[in-house]
């Protein structure tokens, strides 16, 4: 053996010894989940599938503690206390207000989020290339979406003159970056927008009765997590009963009887992406060393059923750019 291999082979066994240390310990990672926990969460099975991937074995090497909001925004400084009361590693709370929740109440556990709009207006980060502080993750570049979706909408539906949201009061920053995007987008298209409230599925019934009253003609979904998951079907079957021609954030939206959506991949925003950088900062690496990562993809799912029962004909040029189409 050559000296030049002798020492690249010493070297090697260094790193790999390195790595082996690395993973070999027992870490922590706490994981705040907004909604209830008998929902099921593909993006969580994906993250721990994709950890396990890089190495990290339940049991062995990782292991992770879950808290659960309920669907109450109320419940995130509770449930995130409780997980920070256990000493984790890393604190993953993906979704946007669970993680600026989490930031007031430590500068010293690593959090990373995934399902954020814009990072740096909500506060969780200096910039997204210099995160600055204990937080980083991946956004969703939503705020550029809203005005999209309205266009979409309007191309789908060529008379649409009011669109309405639903907006949860008990959620208020994300109700009011609904409000605000979408208002925006809405006046440079010559639309009216209407914002109706619900706090459960008990209220979506009256909500859509003053959207037909009010002269509605289309539904824009938001990212709300109560509405994302625990209100879909209540959601998509009143928007078909008033006869709103509706536009989600999420696919799944459309699986339920929605009529389109357009956005991020949620499974990989919260599963491939947030693993990466929870991955990272077990193995060393410091949030505000790691730059805030954008979406370069974006999804838009059609129900054909759906523009049927609605007496619609989707545009070819709409049909064309779908990457999804539910018969």
């Amino acid at each position: 053996m050559t000296r030049r291999h002798f020492l690249f082979s010493a070297v090697s066994l260094l790193a790999t010894s390195g790595l082996h240390a690395q993973t070999s310990r027992m870490r922590r990672v706490a994981i705040a989940v907004p909604h209830a926990s008998g929902i099921p969460n593909e993006g969580l099975a994906a993250f721990r599938k994709r950890m396990s991937d890089l190495g990290w074995v339940e049991g062995s090497n990782i292991e992770y503690v879950f808290a659960y909001a309920g669907g109450d925004p109320r419940r995130y400084e509770p449930v995130i206390a409780d997980l920070l009361a256990q000493k984790p590693d890393v604190l993953y709370a993906y979704f946007g207000s669970m993680a600026l929740t989490a930031k007031k109440l430590t500068n010293e556990v690593p959090i990373v989020f995934s399902i954020v709009p814009d990072p740096v207006q909500y506060g969780l980060v200096a910039s997204l290339a210099r995160p600055g502080g204990n937080v980083t993750g991946a956004s969703t570049r939503a705020a550029e979406l809203d005005g999209k979706r309205i266009e979409l909408l309007r191309e789908i539906k060529p008379d649409l003159q009011r669109v309405a949201i639903v907006v949860n009061p008990d959620n208020p920053e994300v109700a009011k970056r609904f409000i605000d995007s979408y208002s925006v987008a809405a006046r440079k298209l010559g639309v009216q927008l209407l914002t109706v409230e619900a706090r459960t599925a008990e209220e979506i019934p009256a909500a859509f009765d003053r959207m037909a009253r009010e002269g509605a003609q289309g539904l824009l979904g938001t990212a709300d997590s109560t509405h994302l998951l625990k209100m879909r079907a209540q959601l998509t079957s009143n928007a078909a009963r008033v006869g709103v021609a509706s536009m989600f954030v999420d696919e799944r939206y459309v699986e339920s009887g929605g009529l389109a959506s357009y956005g991020t991949d949620n499974v990989d925003q919260i599963g491939l992406r947030g693993a990466t950088y929870v991955d990272k900062i077990l193995r060393g690496a410091k949030p505000a060393d790691l730059p805030v990562e954008e979406p370069t993809r974006f999804y838009l799912a059609l129900n054909l059923a759906t523009a049927r029962n609605l007496k619609l004909t989707l545009p070819q040029s709409v049909l064309l750019r779908a990457d999804r189409v539910i018969e």
